[in-house]
Parts: C-alpha cells; sequence; structure tokens
C-alpha cells in the first residue's frame, strides 16, 4: 500500500528530517515531500503556525504533479491553523475540525480528497498537515491510524522548523538593525538614508513596495489634537521603493481629506496601523503611487515632544505593502517601530539642521552684509579723509601762492612810493617807479579779477555775450604785447600761424580773450629762454559741426605724468614753480578749462619729452571751440 522506504519506521525518517537540516523552510518543504511519498498522496502542505493566529505561518508544499495553481497554493497557504479538539485525523464529516476546514478546501480543490491532522507540541498547537488525493479513492482507517501515529514527530519536526526560522529571522533582523543603526550614525544624506530603510526592511520582510509619507498641515497648530475627526492638509511622497527595481516614479502629492487609510492611521498614531489583507493604498486615484496590494502596515513618523502633557506631531508615515495576504508578527511589528522611530529622529534632526542653516546663512548674510557696509563706510571715510588731505594741501599750495602773489607786488609798490617821495628825484626814476607802481597794480587787480570770474562762473553767474570775432586780428592784438615782452625778457619768439584766412568765430569776446592770454601767459612762463612759441589756428568739421581747433605749444620743463590729470585743478601748481618764483596762483588753467566749458567747448593737454632732450618736454594745450554757437542760457 505504501512505496516510501521508511514505512517501517516513518517517525524516526522523519526526525530525521529536522536533524539533518538548519533552514526551517528546507525542514517543512523536506518533511511534506517525506508524508507525501509516504501516504502515496497527490501532493501534500504544511502549515507552521500558531492557532491563535498571533505568528504568521510558515508554508512547506510538496506534489506529485502540478495539480494545484499558484493561486490555489497561495489561498491554502492562508489557511488558519484551527484548535485541535481531539488526535483523530479529520476523515469523518462530523468532526468540528472537518467542518472548518471543509469549506474552504472545497472551494479551492472540490476535486481532491483530503486528509488533515492538527499538531501540538507541547501542549500548543504549533501545525496543521494536509495530504490531497486527485482520484475518488478514499483515506482509510489504516492511513489515518499511520497519520495519527507520526504526528508527534511531525510535531517535533514543525517546533524544530519553527526554532531554526526565528533564529534565522531575529538573526536577519540584528543585522538588518545593525546596518541601518551604522547608515544612522554615519551621518547619511536624509534622501538616502530613507530609501536605504525601505529597501533593507523591504527585503528582510519580503515585501513588494515602501513609502515615506511627509505631511504637510493646513492648520499645525489643530496637527496634534487626533481627537477631531478630520485633519486637513497633503501628503507628499518623499522617498518610494519596490522589490521589482522599477524607476521611481515622479515626487507626487495627494490631500489628506481624500484618504481615509491616512485619516485612520493619524488618529491612530502613535500606534501603526496594519492590515493583513484586502488593504490597497493609497485610497484614491494617484497616479505615481501602485495601487495594488494586500497587507498593509502605516508606522506614523513621530516629532518631538514640547512637553510632558503635549502629544508629538505626526510628520508623515512609513508605508509597507505587500501583494500578498500575510499575518504582521509581533517581531516584524517592532522592527517596523524601530525603523519608524530612527526616520523620524532623522527627520526632525534634518529640519533642525535646516533651520539652524537658515539662522546661520541669515546671520552669515546679514554679518556680510555689515562686514560690505563697514568696508563702504572705510573706503568712504579713506576716501574724505584723502579728499580732506588734498584740500589741505590745495589750501597750503594757494596759502603759499597767495602769500607770493600778494607779497611780492606789495613789496615792489612799498619801494616804489618810498623811492617817489625821495625830494631830489629825476624825471626818468619818476616815470620808471610809476611804471613799477602801475604794473605791480595790474598784476593785483589781475588776481581779484580771476578769483571774481571763478566764483562767477561756479555759481553760475558769469554773463555770456557771443559775437562774430575775426580770429586773425583777436590773435594779432595778444601775440604784439606778448612778443614785445618776450622778445626783451628772455628772448623767446611768438609764431603765430592761422591755416585758414579770414577765419571767423562766433562766441564771447572775453571770455576767448582771457582764454588765450593765459594759455599764451602759462606758455611763456615755463618756456624755455631762446625757443619759441607756437600758436596754431585751424578749423575742422566734428559731429557735423565746424569748430575751430586752437593749439598753444612750448619747450620747456613740461609737465610730470603724475600731475598731468591734476592741470586744471584748482589751487594747483607744479611742484617746485614757487620755489623758482615762477608768478601764478594756481587759478590760471582752472578758469580756462571752466570758461572753455563755459564756451561749449573742450581742452586737453599732453606733455612729451622732445626726441634730442629727455629733459626738455614739448607741452601743447588744444582747445577746440565750436566756431557757431547759439547763445548760452
Amino acid at each position: 500500500m505504501y512505496n516510501h522506504p521508511g514505512r517501517d519506521r516513518p517517525a524516526n525518517a522523519i526526525l530525521q528530517i529536522a536533524l539533518n537540516n538548519t533552514d526551517g523552510l528546507a525542514i517543512l518543504s523536506d518533511l511534506a515531500a517525506t508524508v507525501g511519498s509516504l501516504f502515496a498522496a497527490d501532493s501534500c502542505i504544511i502549515l507552521s503556525g500558531v492557532a491563535d493566529g498571533s505568528e504568521a505561518n510558515q508554508v512547506g508544499f510538496w506534489q506529485e504533479s502540478a495539480s494545484f495553481s499558484a493561486k490555489a497554493l497561495q489561498q491554502l497557504s492562508a489557511l488558519s491553523i484551527p484548535p485541535r479538539d481531539s488526535l483523530c485525523p479529520l476523515i469523518k464529516p462530523e468532526s468540528p475540525l472537518f467542518n472548518t476546514l471543509n469549506c474552504p478546501i472545497q472551494k479551492i480543490a472540490p476535486d481532491k480528497s483530503w486528509l488533515g491532522i492538527t499538531t501540538q507540541f507541547q501542549g500548543q498547537n504549533n501545525g496543521l498537515l494536509l495530504l490531497f488525493k486527485h482520484d475518488d479513492r478514499e483515506w482509510t482507517e489504516t492511513e489515518a491510524e499511520l497519520l495519527t501515529q507520526i504526528t508527534s514527530a511531525i510535531a517535533i519536526s514543525i517546533s524544530q522548523a519553527q526554532l531554526q526560522h526565528q533564529s534565522r529571522t531575529k538573526s536577519r533582523y540584528q543585522n538588518l538593525l545593525k546596518k541601518l543603526s551604522r547608515e544612522i550614525s554615519e551621518g547619511y544624506q536624509l534622501q538616502s538614508l530613507l530609501h536605504n530603510c525601505l529597501a533593507e526592511v523591504g527585503h528582510a520582510l519580503g515585501l513588494d513596495r515602501g513609502i515615506v509619507l511627509m505631511f504637510k498641515y493646513q492648520n499645525p497648530l489643530k496637527a496634534k489634537d487626533r481627537e477631531q475627526k478630520m485633519v486637513q492638509g497633503s501628503a507628499r511622497i518623499a522617498c518610494q521603493w519596490n522589490s521589482n527595481l522599477v524607476p521611481p516614479s515622479p515626487p507626487s502629492s495627494f490631500s489628506l481629506i481624500n484618504s481615509d487609510l491616512c485619516q485612520q492611521a493619524w488618529r491612530n498614531a502613535p500606534n501603526c496601523l496594519h492590515l493583513n489583507s484586502e488593504a490597497v493604498f493609497p485610497d484614491l486615484e494617484v497616479e505615481a503611487i501602485a495601487t495594488r496590494g494586500s497587507a498593509l502596515i502605516m508606522m506614523p513618523l513621530m516629532g518631538k515632544k514640547t512637553s510632558e502633557t503635549d502629544s508629538a506631531m505626526v510628520l508623515g508615515f512609513l508605508v509597507l505593502q505587500s501583494d500578498q495576504e500575510r499575518y504582521w508578527s509581533q517581531d516584524e511589528l517592532e522592527l517596523i517601530d524601530w525603523v519608524g522611530v530612527q526616520i523620524g529622529t532623522a527627520i526632525v534632526n534634518e529640519q533642525t539642521l535646516n533651520r539652524v542653516q537658515l539662522i546661520v546663512d541669515e546671520r552669515t548674510a546679514q554679518l556680510t552684509s555689515s562686514m560690505d557696509m563697514q568696508g563702504k563706510l572705510s573706503a568712504k571715510m579713506r576716501q574724505h579723509i584723502e579728499q580732506l588731505q588734498k584740500l589741505n594741501q590745495l589750501k597750503d599750495d594757494f596759502m603759499n601762492s597767495m602769500s607770493h602773489e600778494l607779497k611780492t607786488p606789495l613789496t615792489s609798490m612799498k619801494i616804489a612810493i618810498k623811492m617817489l617821495r625821495q625830494p631830489e628825484i629825476s624825471p626818468e626814476m619818476r616815470d620808471r617807479y610809476l611804471d613799477i607802481l602801475e604794473q605791480e597794480w595790474n598784476r593785483e587787480y589781475n588776481l581779484i579779477k580771476d578769483l571774481l570770474t571763478l566764483q562767477q562762473v561756479e555759481s553760475g553767474e558769469l554773463d555770456y555775450s557771443p559775437q562774430e570775432l575775426d580770429l586773425a586780428q583777436t590773435i594779432s592784438n595778444l601775440s604784439q604785447s606778448f612778443s614785445e615782452k618776450w622778445q626783451s625778457e628772455r628772448d623767446i619768439k611768438l609764431v603765430c600761424n592761422l591755416t585758414v584766412p579770414d577765419l571767423k568765430i562766433h562766441t564771447d569776446a572775453e571770455s576767448l580773450k582771457h582764454i588765450l592770454q593765459e594759455l599764451l601767459s602759462n606758455a611763456g612762463k615755463y618756456c624755455n629762454p631762446h625757443t619759441t612759441v607756437e600758436l596754431v589756428v585751424s578749423s575742422q568739421l566734428a559731429a557735423q559741426q565746424s569748430e575751430i581747433v586752437i593749439s598753444v605749444a612750448n619747450l620747456g620743463a613740461g609737465i610730470t605724468a603724475a600731475e598731468l590729470p591734476h592741470i586744471f585743478d584748482k589751487f594747483r601748481r607744479g611742484q617746485g614753480v614757487t620755489d623758482r618764483a615762477v608768478p601764478g596762483t594756481g587759478l590760471g588753467l582752472t578758469l580756462v578749462q571752466y570758461l572753455v566749458e563755459h564756451l561749449g567747448g573742450t581742452i586737453d593737454v599732453t606733455s612729451k619729452p622732445t626726441e634730442n632732450d629727455e629733459q626738455t618736454f614739448l607741452t601743447t594745450f588744444v582747445l577746440k571751440l565750436p566756431q557757431f554757437q547759439q547763445a548760452i542760457s
């Protein structure tokens, strides 16, 4: 009747299976194969678990031929272990155990006859064994008796399989906790930590997908009051994982008010919400999240308590899903709770660090702005100091120049007056001293006139009376007085060259005369003896407008590169001119520039050493004035 070689000692063969294997599932599978062959069955299923359902079932399965579909096997493996009221196998319809199992088995395998029995170890139910035949042959009393005889051995083997499974599970969980603890302690980035936690937990528990949800409440002040029926806000997918390595979908979010599961889990916090079957999350249409599933657990991610009486805020949920029905064991719940606590702590730390970093960035920005402001103030202060130093230097130069320009004429005038008081002075000497008085008076008058003109220009009160002038005649009148004086005193020649005869200009006569007089006077002061001052007048077209170009050039000491940018500054005189007793106040060129701008023109200066003598410079002032000009208001 039986075809198993160990038919005389089947219990020993069964016990030997437990001794030869260290893997719980392997023990159950080998046990199912041995018992199935022993009874010449079509298939055999062994469930390892407890009757009260406090632990998940482990399944060992064997079949002679592929008579069960995968779906049928899944449904058989999900059978609950009923309590055992006797040691008799299930062959009689009047048995309570028969009534409990017959309905689901007949629904899955209506064309099969079956024989089953529950197993006990140390007074506790620990398993269920089911044997199936696909023919019409009924199970015999002898087979039922043999099944009863080997039940104890089967129970011992199932107990050993449970121990091996528990040992392996605890070892796997411990390795998981160590790995996650190491990643957390090494300061992984939050996004990487979330993904690693989902992947490690998913692989360890054999799940299909995992999601980390983060909540954003519409009213954060009410988010801790879980007595209310519904909380308003949105849930954002912070991280997701799936077992089939499908790339994660783009981040998505949904309203909490549309998810009854989220509302239920939120009210249940800090305890988790777990369902063993028929759980689909999310319970709304969200394209970025797969909606298939059966078993579900939603572990709340809690924030920190602000006080002993205050409840912590739910930051979000760790959502884990399985496509198959499954029982969530206490060990699994404790593991997921630990992971949830670590994720919640990591999120709180990340938020705290972000707030601290934000404060640091704000303070840094404020400090940088303050330092920039201090730098600008310091630069402004240095600029003011430099300006004050320049003003002090200008003041000193002005005082030195004014002292020289005032004292020298007054001294000459005093001597001349003293000599004129002599009773026996000749007419020739009288005329000479009168000339000195007149010359020094003119010098003082011109100084005062320059100061007044400068004040008028700066205040905008200088009169402007344009008229048509003959440049040849104007320059001829000026050049005659300079030529005679320079020739007699220092042997300096003045050469005037007008490239266009009968050249006319429409401008203010007094201003032009003052400009030319000052330029010629300046050229004479700094010109070397026995040289020539050249004045050239030409006309050119610039910007669709005719303009007069007047250049005055002389050979002399020249202007240094450092002094050249400041040649038109008020009271600014070249180095050493006062020591060399060169007359002047430092106002002449400043006034020239103001008057040129007053006439709508420009003036530039160059000073370069000559090819034959590096100590002698060719200094050229170039004046450009519009030839025909409207009156300036």
